[in-house]
């Protein structure tokens, strides 16, 4: 585990990182604090974007990344302080150019804290034909799987026609994650898969609005993986980037899954 000093001199690299346009009017800057933050609903507080008669800063809380991940090892640990810097700063960005929608989103976030209210013993990943994000999701979600997140059964499926084999590409880059996905066999989502999961995660909003239409009475476990769609590269070499981003998704629904338990 990163002690606070070393938190402090990676969060000092990752601004460095990052253009100098991204903290204009944030008088404050960026302060790593050393306690933790707590709401008053027991969900544990990374970070905070403020805007107040102090000026504009933003807070991250260094007791709050050990209390969720002092077990983990310190690349996953500055993986999610890079992402929880980026998730404040983007609402620095938004707040100067009057845009609000990311505010709205944590907001309707936190309408639906707790999978829609469901208690989440199993997923069920989906994409277009499950040759590889779904896949991948489930493979990605067994290698880090830990906590409360590593008593509950995943699997995935295609939404359309599923494929006849697993893509290469995502399979190679998965592996470099510790995920295999090589051995996999796609399968297409049938009413019989979806009742035996309480979540279906699809990677894009329009795989579920077609499961929604498709199955009315199964509407309420049927969500989306990610905020913004995950959809596959053009290119093969945006595979790289795209399980990567796929990757800080399902991290995201295991930590979820260990903060509601908790």
């Amino acid at each position: 585990m990163l002690s606070y000093g070393e938190a402090a001199n990676v969060l000092a690299d990752l601004i460095d990182e990052l253009p100098d346009e991204i903290f204009r009017e944030l008088n404050g800057g960026v302060m790593l604090m050393e306690e933790a933050k707590t709401e008053e609903d027991g969900s544990v507080t990374l970070g905070t974007y403020f805007v107040n008669n102090l000026g504009r800063y933003v807070e991250l809380y260094y007791g709050s990344f050990t209390e969720l991940y002092g077990e983990t090892e310190d690349e996953r640990f500055r993986e999610r302080l890079k992402k929880t810097l980026h998730h404040e700063l983007t609402h620095h960005v938004e707040s100067m150019a009057g845009d609000r929608s990311l505010e709205r989103w944590d907001e309707r976030q936190a309408e639906l804290c707790g999978f829609n209210g469901i208690e989440v013993h199993s997923i069920l990943f989906t994409d277009d034909d499950c040759s590889a994000l779904a896949p991948a999701a489930e493979a990605i979600f067994n290698a880090n799987r830990a906590g409360y997140a590593a008593a509950v059964s995943v699997s995935s499926a295609a939404v359309g026609k599923a494929c006849a084999e697993i893509n290469l590409k995502a399979a190679k880059v998965c592996a470099g994650l510790g995920a295999d996905i090589s051995r996999m066999r796609p399968v297409r989502v049938s009413r019989e898969l979806m009742e035996k999961y309480d979540v279906v995660l699809c990677m894009t909003a329009g795989q579920a609005e077609l499961l929604s239409q498709q199955y009315q009475d199964l509407d309420d476990r049927i969500m989306c993986l990610a905020m913004e769609d995950i959809e596959p590269p053009s290119l093969p070499l945006g595979w790289k980037r795209c399980i990567a981003r796929l990757n800080d998704a399902v991290l995201t629904v295991i930590d979820e899954l260990n903060i509601l338990e908790d």
